[in-house]
């Protein structure tokens, strides 16, 4: 598995459940998979923050895992999650993969800017 991570830009906007999905690694690829990972992707003002503003993960059911043979994983981040704690504006993001070793090996597999935008529709 490399250990480069992707530069992915994510925006949301603040009137709708933020449900990306991405790939990761090459398709068809099968040296590798996420079978017993798991996932955390802290947001923050800026990566020198101490503390993060938002937190997404597998154990809180916003990050979801839809094939651990190719790889691929969703976000599920309901409107009322990107209201509460991150209001319009922009931020840095990483998603970062571990196991349940310990120490469990953390592996950063994307980073990039979190963009909340002023949606439209309200209702």
């Amino acid at each position: 598995m490399a250990q480069t991570s992707a530069a992915v830009d994510i925006v949301a906007p603040n009137n709708a459940t933020l449900m990306d999905a991405f790939q990761f690694g090459t398709a068809g690829d099968t040296s590798w998979s996420f079978t017993g990972q798991s996932f955390i992707m802290e947001v923050k003002a800026s990566s020198d923050d101490p503390t993060g503003i938002a937190t997404f993960s597998t154990s809180g059911g916003t990050v979801i895992t839809d094939d651990v043979v190719q790889r691929i994983l969703h976000l599920n981040v309901p409107k009322a999650t990107i209201l509460a704690s991150l209001p319009v504006g922009a931020y840095v993001y990483d998603l970062v993969m571990f196991d349940a070793s310990v120490p469990p090996v953390r592996v950063l597999l994307m980073q990039g800017n979190f963009i909340v935008t002023q949606g439209v529709t309200e209702s």
